[in-house]
């Protein structure tokens, strides 16, 4: 699969704090508070939600959806069996059989209702005519060439866009705000890969 866009996570470091032993202990101390979690990179705390709370942001806002590319092969493989992905996948060389495990353990991880929204990219995908689908693939690659600063501001207009509706999505799209912030190459680029994530048809 093309790799899906990279977005920084949000890494929380914790401390602790510890009392002053000055005083001495009451003879019936209180119960001992519930111990507070220490969150350290890596390890998010544990009601964040999702696989290792991977899935929630800041203010236990849902994390967005991993772009994808929904015309890549494994993605016929989401909704299959175990044994049904097993028996797929022994028939590709065994690079991309590792690629694709690693595809579908992402995949897994997700919240459902992250699984559902890039099941709808693929149908809708499935859906385009194929000069859409062709530019899609044109433009999913050059986005694959750049660089992770030259991808962030348009992952970030991407997600904005996400589930609008087609006129809405194109008013943005000419808005002075968008002009003002993109060249016409990359304001080509946006639409033409934000049509994936348009409500089904």
């Amino acid at each position: 699969m093309t790799r899906a866009l990279p977005f920084a996570g949000l890494l929380l470091a914790g401390g602790m704090v510890f009392a002053s032993d000055q005083k001495p202990p009451a003879k019936n101390p209180p119960p001992p508070a519930a111990k507070a979690e220490v969150v350290r990179p890596g390890n998010p705390p544990r009601n964040a939600g999702g696989p290792n709370g991977a899935n929630r942001m800041p203010g236990n806002r849902p994390a967005p959806t991993p772009l994808i590319n929904p015309g890549n092969l494994v993605t016929r493989l989401y909704k299959a069996s175990p044994e049904q992905r097993e028996r797929a996948l022994e028939k590709l060389p065994p690079n991309m059989q590792e690629q694709f495990r690693n595809q579908l353990r992402r995949f897994d991880s997700l919240t459902p209702a992250q699984q559902q929204m890039q099941l709808k990219w693929v149908e809708r995908y499935s859906a385009l005519p194929k000069a859409q689908q062709d530019a899609f693939k044109l433009q999913w690659q050059a986005l694959g060439k750049m660089t992770p600063e030259e991808r962030r501001p348009i992952a970030a207009a991407l997600r904005r866009l996400e589930g609008m509706p087609d006129e809405q999505r194109r008013k943005l799209l000419d808005s002075e705000e968008f002009k003002s912030r993109f060249t016409p190459e990359e304001l080509k680029m946006i639409s033409d890969i934000s049509v994936v994530m348009l409500p089904p048809m």
